[in-house]
C-alpha cells in the first residue's frame, strides 16, 4: 500500500517557484531518502506535504486520501509526524510538558508513550528539565519523540542530522532504523548528508533545483559515479 504519493507537485514562496513537477511515492514500511545540496528544494517538499507551504499545482495522497491543500493541523491529525531541522519543541516548557501537549492533541498516543521512553530513556530522566536547556542532540531526540507520538504510518524528517556530532549522528541512525523496522513507521528523510541515508534507506531520490533528477536504489544512486555527478557536481 502506498503511504504517500506526490504527483507533479509545484510550489514556492510568493512568486518564486521552488518545486517543479516533483513526484515521489512511499510504500508502507519504506524509508525513502531525498538527497541533495542546500537549496535543492528538499525542505520545501517536506513543508508542502505538511501544508506549511501551499501547493500551486499537483496532488498529495496519504493512505489513498487526497490531502492536497489541507491545513497543517488537519494533516497532523491524520497521523503524519514531522521532525524539522530546527525547533519542533517548545523551549520554555519542560520535557514532560512538551510530551503532554502532544498527548492532549492525540490521546491515542498514550499507547506509544512506553515505546518512546524505551527508545529515548534520556527524556524520562530529564522529564522536569526545561526543553530549551537540553543539549542539541537531546532536543533533536525530543523533537523526534514528539513526531513519533503523532505518527500513525509516516514521519517526515527535514535534515535530521544537521549540526550533530558524528557520535550523535550514529545514535540517531540507530533510532531511525528501529522506528522503521520495529514500529513499522515509514520515513521520508530529506538530508544533505548522504551518509545517514545509506544506512537507513533502501531507495532514494536525488534532488536538484527543485526537481527529482534520479530515483533508484541506494546502491545505484548514492555510491559511485551517480553521487559524484549529481550531488558533488563532479
Amino acid at each position: 500500500m502506498k503511504v504517500l504519493v506526490t504527483e507533479n507537485l509545484v510550489s514556492g514562496y510568493g512568486r518564486v517557484q521552488v518545486l517543479y513537477d516533483v513526484s515521489v511515492s512511499l510504500d508502507e514500511g519504506m524509508v525513502l531518502g531525498i538527497v541533495g545540496p542546500n537549496g535543492a528544494g528538499k525542505t520545501t517538499l517536506i513543508r508542502t506535504i505538511l501544508g506549511l507551504v501551499k501547493p500551486w499545482k499537483g496532488r498529495i495522497m496519504y493512505l489513498g486520501r487526497d490531502i492536497t491543500g489541507l491545513k497543517t493541523s488537519e494533516v497532523v491529525r491524520l497521523g503524519i509526524g514531522y521532525c524539522p531541522e530546527r525547533g519542533g519543541i517548545l523551549r520554555t516548557l519542560t520535557v514532560r510538558e512538551n510530551i503532554e501537549l502532544v498527548l492532549s492533541v492525540k490521546p491515542g498516543a498514550h499507547e506509544m508513550l512506553r515505546e518512546v521512553y524505551k527508545l529515548f530513556p534520556i527524556l524520562n530522566e530529564r522529564a522536569n528539565q526545561i526543553a530549551g536547556t537540553l543539549s542539541g542532540g537531546e532536543q533533536r531526540m525530543l523533537s523526534l519523540a514528539k513526531a513519533l507520538l503523532l505518527a500513525d504510518k509516516l514521519i517526515l524528517l527535514d535534515e535530521p542530522s544537521a549540526g550533530l556530532a558524528p557520535v550523535l549522528k550514529e545514535k540517531l541512525t540507530e533510532k531511525l532504523a528501529y522506528i522503521n523496522r520495529e514500529l513499522g513507521i515509514s520515513l521520508l528523510i530529506a538530508e544533505q548528508d548522504p551518509a545517514l541515508i545509506t544506512k537507513v534507506a533502501r531507495e532514494a531520490c536525488i534532488m536538484e533545483r527543485g526537481t527529482i533528477v534520479r530515483k533508484g536504489s541506494i546502491d545505484e544512486l548514492l555510491r559511485g559515479e551517480v553521487l559524484r555527478e549529481h550531488y558533488l557536481g563532479l
